[in-house]
C-alpha cells in the first residue's frame, strides 16, 4: 500500500513537471533576494575597510585580484561531507552555474558556461591536470581526485587565460588539498548509499613537531549496478571501485622560507562506458532501451598521480613580499578494451570476433614560479611563468576472441612504424607562459584591475602517413582581461570584466584516431586555435547574515572547433564506421545569467540555493546557424536548513530539491550523440532530506534522496541519475 502512495505521487509530479521546474527556478530567486534585502538593511555599515579589499578565500589560489573579482564560488570540505557525493563532480552539483555530465557512473565532468572538455581548466593547487591529450567534450579528469582528499574546490566561472593559459576558456576549477594540521590527529568516515550499494571508507592522520608537519589518507571505494528511478530499475554495468592515496609533508625554512613535499594518486577500476552498451534512444514501438553499439567498453587502467615540490616565501624583508616556485611530475595513464557488437541480415545483434585495445599514458614534466613586489598599500602585483611537457606513450593490439592472438596496431610514417593507441606513440607537447596581474586601489570605493599572458604551444608528433604526416604545430597566443570593481554601501560591490580565452589545439585534436558518437573521428592536422572574449558583470552582497552573487555574461568564439563529417582517401568511412573530423567552423556566442546566495533568516533557519540559464549558437560551414552542443537546460537548487539545539550548527536538518528544464535546442553533434534522447532530455524536478547531529566523538550525517523516485537523466549523461534512496556518512575524529 505504501508503494502505491509513493506511485500515485510520483505519476502526480510527472505529470507536473514543467510547473515544478518553474516554481523551483522562481522560488531560487525569489527566497534569496527578498532575505538578502532584509539583512542588508540590518548590516549596512556604511563605508568599507580598505584594508580588507583583498583578503578572500581564494586568496592562497587563485592569487589573483583579477580572478577574485570574476564569479567565484566554493565549495567546502563540509559541503562534500554533508550530501551524498560518490566521486568528485557531485559536490558541485548544487554550485552556481554547473551542470554536471556524467557518461558513466564512475566518470563525471563540468559544463561551465556551455563549455566543457579542454575549453574548462582543472587544476591542483594550482598545477594543471589537464593534459596534451584532453578530449573536447566530457571527460574524467575529475573523477580521478578523492573528494575525501580536498579542503575546498574554487570554480571560476568564466575566462582565466590571462592566468592560466590554455584551455580557460569556459572557466578553471581549482581543487584544493588538506594541509597537515601540525597536531596529532586522526581521523576515518565511512559512507554508504544504498542507490548503488555504495561504500566508500577513509582514513587520515597528521603529526606535527617544531618545525616538520606531515599529513596522510587513504580511500577505497567500491559501487555496484546503479538503480535508477521510475521504471528505469538496475543498470547493469555502472559498478566500479577505486583507491587513492595522498600524503604532504611542510618544512619551515629559516628566514621566511618553507618548503612542501606531496603525492597524491588514485586508481579507477572497472569502469564501463555504460552509453556505449545500452542505447538510451528508445525504441517507440516497445519502449524499451536498445542494444548499444559495443558489447565490452571498458577503461582498465584509469589512473593519476601527482607529486609536487615547493619552494615558498612569504613576508620576507626586502623589495620581494612573496616568492614561489613548484615542479613536478604527473603521470595519467588511460586503458580501454572494446568490442563492438555486428548486426545479421536477419537482425541478431552479435558481439563481434574481435575484440580492441588501446593504451595511452601521459607523463607531464612542469615548473612553475612567481614573485610578488612590495609595493605601497592598496597597490597589488604578481609575475610568473610555467613550463609544462607531456610526452604520450601508446600501444594497442587487435585481439582475435578465439584464439588469443594479438595483433599490433601500428601507423606508418615516412618507412617507420610506429605504435599507437589513440594517439602516435612519442607524441610530445610542450607549452610555456609568462604573464603579470595586478589590481590599484582608486580613491576608497574602487579598483583597477588588469592582466596579460603570453603563451608558446608547440606540438610535435608523427601522426602517419595516412593521417597527416608529422606534425610540427606552433601556436603562440596573447591573452588581457581588464576590470573594475567598486564597493557600496552595504556590503555590496560591483565588478565588471572583458577578458580573453584561449585554446591551442592539443595532441587530441591534431592526432587522435577514437571512436565518438556516430561514427570515428580522424586528426586534424590543419585545426587552428580558438580565441574568445568575453564580457561580464558580477554583483556581490557579502555579510555576517547573508552572502549573494549575480552574474551576467556573453562570450564571443572565433575559430570555434567543432566535429563535422569528413572522409578517408575519398571515403566517408573508415573501418565501416562514419567519418567525422575535428575542424574550426567559424564563430560560436554563448550568454547567461548565474545567481546564488545564502541568507540566515534568524538563529535557526539559513536558506541557500543557486540557478542559472545558458544559450548559445554556432555558425555552420555551409552558412546558417544552429545551437552550441551541449548547452545544459535552465536549472536551480533550493535548500533550507534549521539548525537543531546548541551549540549552534552542531545539528541539523536540511530539506533541499533540485531542478532543471528540458533542453531540445539541440546541435547536429547532439543529434548523433545516443546520450541525449531524440527530441531533447525532459526536464525533471527532485527533492530530498538531509541532516547531521554529532554523538560522543562522532558525526553521523544521513539524508533520503529523489523522494518520489522520479526517473530523470542530466542533459548529455549516458546514465540515469539514482532513484529514491538513502544515503548515510560516519565520521570519526579527534
Amino acid at each position: 500500500m505504501g508503494r502505491s502512495v509513493f506511485d500515485s505521487i510520483n505519476t502526480l509530479a510527472f505529470e507536473r513537471r514543467d510547473i515544478l521546474v518553474r516554481r523551483v527556478a522562481l522560488a531560487a530567486v525569489v527566497a534569496l533576494v527578498v532575505p538578502i534585502r532584509i539583512a542588508a538593511q540590518k548590516d549596512s555599515t556604511g563605508s568599507r575597510q580598505l584594508d580588507t579589499v583583498n583578503v578572500t578565500v581564494t586568496r592562497t589560489v587563485t592569487s589573483s585580484p583579477l580572478l577574485e573579482a570574476a564569479a567565484v564560488s566554493i565549495t567546502s570540505a563540509e559541503r562534500v561531507a554533508s550530501s551524498p557525493v560518490r566521486i568528485l563532480p557531485d559536490a558541485l552539483r548544487e554550485s552556481p552555474g554547473v551542470q554536471v555530465q556524467q557518461t558513466n557512473a564512475g566518470h563525471g565532468t563540468v559544463i561551465l558556461r556551455g563549455m566543457t572538455g579542454n575549453q574548462v581548466l582543472v587544476l591542483v593547487d594550482g598545477i594543471r591536470l589537464n593534459t596534451a591529450t584532453v578530449r573536447d567534450g566530457p571527460n574524467q579528469t575529475l573523477s580521478l581526485i578523492d573528494p575525501e582528499q580536498i579542503e575546498r574546490i574554487e570554480i571560476i566561472r568564466g575566462p582565466g587565460s590571462a592566468l592560466y593559459g590554455s584551455d580557460a576558456m569556459g572557466g578553471v576549477v581549482n581543487v584544493v588539498m588538506k594541509r597537515p594540521t601540525g597536531q596529532p590527529s586522526a581521523s576515518a568516515a565511512l559512507m554508504y548509499a544504498s542507490s548503488d550499494d555504495g561504500l566508500r571508507a577513509h582514513a587520515e592522520g597528521s603529526a606535527g613537531r617544531k618545525r616538520i608537519r606531515a599529513r596522510a589518507g587513504a580511500t577505497v571505494t567500491r559501487a555496484s549496478d546503479l538503480d535508477a528511478g521510475g521504471e528505469i530499475g538496475v543498470q547493469r554495468g555502472t559498478q566500479y571501485r577505486s583507491f587513492a592515496a595522498d600524503a604532504m609533508l611542510n618544512v619551515t625554512l629559516r628566514g621566511c622560507n618553507s618548503m612542501s613535499l606531496s603525492a597524491q594518486g588514485t586508481d579507477l577500476r572497472d569502469v564501463s562506458r555504460y552509453d556505449r552498451l545500452v542505447d538510451f534512444r528508445f525504441d517507440a514501438a516497445s519502449q524499451s532501451e536498445l542494444q548499444g553499439p559495443d558489447a565490452e567498453f571498458e577503461f582498465e587502467p584509469q589512473t593519476h598521480l601527482l607529486s609536487i615540490a615547493r619552494l615558498d616565501g612569504t613576508g620576507c624583508d626586502g623589495v620581494i613580499a612573496r616568492r614561489g616556485i613548484a615542479v613536478g611530475l604527473s603521470d595519467q595513464r588511460e586503458g580501454r578494451r572494446q568490442r563492438s557488437v555486428n548486426v545479421t541480415e536477419a537482425g541478431a545483434a552479435l558481439a563481434a570476433p574481435t575484440r580492441e585495445y588501446q593504451r595511452d599514458d601521459t607523463r607531464t614534466r612542469l615548473i612553475t614560479m612567481f614573485v610578488e613586489p612590495r609595493l605601497p598599500a592598496g597597490t597589488s602585483i604578481r609575475i610568473g611563468g610555467d613550463v609544462y611537457d607531456d610526452v604520450v606513450s601508446s600501444f594497442g593490439y587487435q585481439e582475435t576472441i578465439a584464439t588469443g592472438a594479438r595483433r599490433p596496431v601500428v601507423r606508418l610514417a615516412g618507412g617507420d612504424t610506429i605504435a599507437a593507441g589513440r594517439f602516435p606513440d612519442g607524441a610530445r607537447s610542450t607549452s610555456a607562459g609568462v604573464y603579470a596581474h595586478g589590481a590599484q586601489l582608486v580613491g576608497s570605493r574602487a579598483r583597477l584591475l588588469g592582466g596579460v599572458r603570453a603563451d608558446r604551444v608547440q606540438v610535435r608528433l608523427r601522426a602517419g602517413d595516412d593521417f597527416g604526416g608529422d606534425v610540427d604545430a606552433t601556436n603562440g597566443n596573447v591573452s588581457a582581461q581588464v576590470g573594475v570593481e567598486s564597493f557600496l554601501e552595504g556590503g555590496f560591490s560591483f565588478s565588471a570584466h572583458v577578458g580573453q580565452g584561449f585554446r591551442a589545439p592539443n595532441i587530441y585534436d591534431l592526432s587522435t584516431v577514437s571512436t565518438v558518437p556516430g561514427g570515428i573521428v580522424l586528426p586534424s592536422s590543419a585545426l587552428g586555435p580558438e580565441r574568445s572574449i568575453t564580457y561580464d558583470a558580477t554583483v556581490r552582497k557579502a555579510g555576517s547574515r547573508a552572502t549573494f552573487q549575480a552574474a551576467v555574461y556573453t562570450t564571443r568564439i572565433t575559430g570555434f572547433v567543432d566535429r563535422i563529417p569528413g572522409s578517408y582517401r575519398d571515403d566517408t568511412l573508415f573501418q565501416g564506421k562514419r567519418v567525422f573530423r575535428a575542424a574550426n567552423i567559424g564563430s560560436a556566442r554563448i550568454s547567461g545569467i548565474e545567481v546564488g546566495g545564502e541568507a540566515t533568516l534568524d538563529a535557526r533557519f539559513t536558506l541557500r540555493g543557486q540557478a542559472f540559464g545558458t544559450r548559445g549558437s554556432q555558425t555552420l560551414p555551409g552558412g546558417g546557424r544552429e545551437p552550441v552542443g551541449r548547452i545544459p537546460p535552465t536549472s536551480a537548487f533550493l535548500a533550507i536548513r534549521r539548525n537543531v539545539g546548541l551549540p549552534e550548527g552542531e545539528s541539523w536538518i536540511e530539506i533541499a530539491a533540485r531542478g532543471a528544464d528540458s533542453q531540445s535546442r539541440l546541435s547536429s553533434r547532439d543529434e548523433r550523440d545516443s546520450r541525449i534522447q531524440q527530441g531533447g532530455t525532459p526536464g525533471y524536478g527532485i527533492a530530498g532530506v538531509r541532516g547531521s547531529t554529532r554523538l560522543s566523538g562522532m558525526r553521523l550525517t544521513a539524508g533520503a534522496e529523489n523522494l518520489f523516485d522520479r526517473g530523470y537523466r542530466n542533459h548529455g549523461s549516458g546514465i540515469d541519475a539514482p532513484g529514491r534512496h538513502v544515503w548515510f556518512r560516519v565520521d570519526l575524529g579527534s
